[in-house]
């Protein structure tokens, strides 16, 4: 007997059970005040909600590109405190991208000092802004690259280092011609070579990465300075870099047309 009443009930008291977890029980004034059902805000007094946060610190950022001198040192000071006292990552970026925008003889000295955050994507944005920012020499940022380039345990950052490297870096075809006209291999010793040179011979150390990406992201690099066109061909570019090191007679050929042909044609097909 008792079983048949509590069969009969289960409906009754799951279907009162469904009201109450319901948004239009939620809705209803008098439990709305229960702890359960009241709503939670994100502001906690006296710290600004993240959104407003990176809004204020984007605000210092387009305020400062067109700013008095005094008025550059205010927010950089600021922009610095809040880079130095945040403890949210992505808190740290947007001062970092604010800090880039704004004209302060400081300012590549703070970004370099950057470079030394935790986490990998403050240093990625630090990295990115000083490509764009720069003050010093071509031979400084270069230097900075190629160090982060060797020297840093991530690879995203690894690999926007090879990639601006292409980018920054001046062109330069490392063979010469004899006083006969045929080409002859260039001493790579750094000291010997130009800057371009210096660099293709980092980027060509990278071919033996362990990393599949970094070897493919410094064969585009290579490809941007030296002007050859071999595409992606490990084997080609290792002998490039055999050539000009002065180990084998012979440079590798260039791709030819029905090479390219397939990166060209295939995207008719998609």
């Amino acid at each position: 007997m008792k079983g048949k009443i509590l069969k009969l009930l289960m409906p009754i008291f799951g279907g009162g059970a469904i009201l109450l977890l319901s948004g239009c029980a939620v809705e209803n004034q008098h439990l709305a005040k229960l702890p359960l059902f009241e709503a939670k805000s994100d502001v906690i007094p006296g710290l600004d909600p993240p959104p407003l946060r990176k809004k204020l610190i984007q605000e210092k950022g387009k305020k400062g590109a067109t700013a008095s001198e005094s008025g550059r040192e205010i927010l950089v000071a600021q922009l610095v405190y809040e880079y130095q006292t945040s403890p949210d990552p992505n808190m740290r970026r947007e001062s970092v991208d604010s800090l880039a925008m704004i004209p302060h003889p400081d300012r590549d000295r703070y970004l370099r000092e950057i470079l030394k955050d935790e986490n990998p994507f403050v240093r990625l944005s630090a990295l990115e802004a000083l490509s764009k920012t720069f003050g010093g020499s071509t031979e400084d940022l270069i230097a900075l690259l190629i160090d982060r380039m060797k020297t840093d345990q991530d690879k995203d950052v690894r690999l926007a280092a090879i990639r601006i490297l292409g980018d920054v870096c001046p062109k330069t075809n490392p063979t010469r011609k004899d006083p006969l006209g045929r080409k002859i291999a260039v001493t790579r010793e750094p000291s010997a070579g130009t800057l371009g040179e210096t660099v293709i011979t980092e980027l060509g150390n990278l071919l033996h990465d362990r990393i599949p990406a970094v070897r493919y992201e410094a064969m585009g690099s290579l490809q941007k300075i030296t002007g050859k066109d071999y595409g992606y061909d490990m084997n080609r570019w290792l002998q490039y870099m055999r050539y000009t090191n002065g180990e084998v007679p012979d440079m590798p050929s260039e791709r030819s047309l029905a090479e390219k042909m397939p990166s060209i044609a295939l995207p008719m097909f998609k």
